[in-house]
């Protein structure tokens, strides 16, 4: 390797130095021979409906009524569900309100578990999966947990495992 010699001027005492350095090496990626060099394919995306505008300004009483006939659950148990009380789902229903953000994202991951629950029990299976204590949950009912979101999340777990055989 050949080092090059550089002289440069000390500007505080006034005298010529002398450094040696060594010269830069280039480093250069290896070239693979299996790289793609022509353009992958563009999918357009067509346009759709956008739910999500939708479900949040306009989801009522009447959307909730269609998932609430698939589940197990009684009007009282989806007012615990939903932090509301059961007149207030009464008066929704008198009047078709709408619910509110918070409410809507958490039926509609009640929505989830419940077709995933119907899925892999049917209906009377899952009514009564849903009274059980499974090891998983630490003996805990089932219903009982879907008080939060992580607990309905546990629980959307817990279908997952038991549809691919895995049982605690």
């Amino acid at each position: 390797m050949k080092k090059l010699k550089i002289q440069t001027k000390n500007h505080i005492f006034g005298t010529n130095v002398s450094i040696m350095k060594k010269p830069f090496k280039k480093y250069l990626p290896p070239v693979l021979g299996n790289e793609v060099s022509e353009p992958g394919m563009v999918y357009p995306i067509q346009p759709g409906n956008d739910t999500s505008k939708v479900l949040v300004k306009d989801f009522t009483y009447h959307h909730f009524k269609k998932i609430m006939e698939r589940g197990p659950f009684t009007l009282s148990e989806w007012a615990n569900m939903l932090f509301m009380s059961e007149r207030t789902l009464h008066r929704y229903a008198k009047d078709n309100g709408s619910f509110n953000g918070l409410q809507i994202e958490r039926i509609l991951l009640l929505e989830s578990f419940i077709d995933m629950g119907n899925e892999l029990f049917g209906k009377e299976g899952f009514k009564t999966w849903l009274r059980s204590k499974p090891f998983s949950l630490g003996g805990e009912v089932v219903q009982e947990k879907l008080l939060s979101h992580s607990g309905i999340q546990d629980a959307i777990d817990i279908l997952g495992r038991l549809q691919f055989g895995i049982t605690a």
